[in-house]
């Protein structure tokens, strides 16, 4: 999957700072970074988990090379063993 660009709508970018503390620039590193494992789930979205700065577990629609960030949190114990696994070599 090749992202070409990342979108966030303002509310959706207000509120992962706001509860998160999560900043829409960290969400594009950790999309554009290399150390990420990403999953279709069930409902045309992909959940991408990543580690750059710190561990963080990204929701994202994709068209057309277009990521539009849906929710944006830090990556739980789960979710960063699961990272840890898939990215090993």
């Amino acid at each position: 999957m090749i992202i070409k660009k990342v979108e966030i709508e303002r509310k959706t970018k207000f509120k992962i700072y706001n509860k998160h503390g999560i900043k829409f620039n960290e969400v594009e590193q950790a999309l554009n970074s290399k150390n990420k494992f990403v999953k279709k789930t069930k409902d045309e979205k992909y959940v991408a988990f990543t580690k750059t700065s710190r561990h963080l577990t990204i929701v994202f629609s994709i068209t057309k090379g277009i990521a539009t960030i849906i929710a944006a949190y830090p990556s739980s114990r789960w979710q960063i063993d699961l990272l840890k696994r898939r990215t090993q070599k």
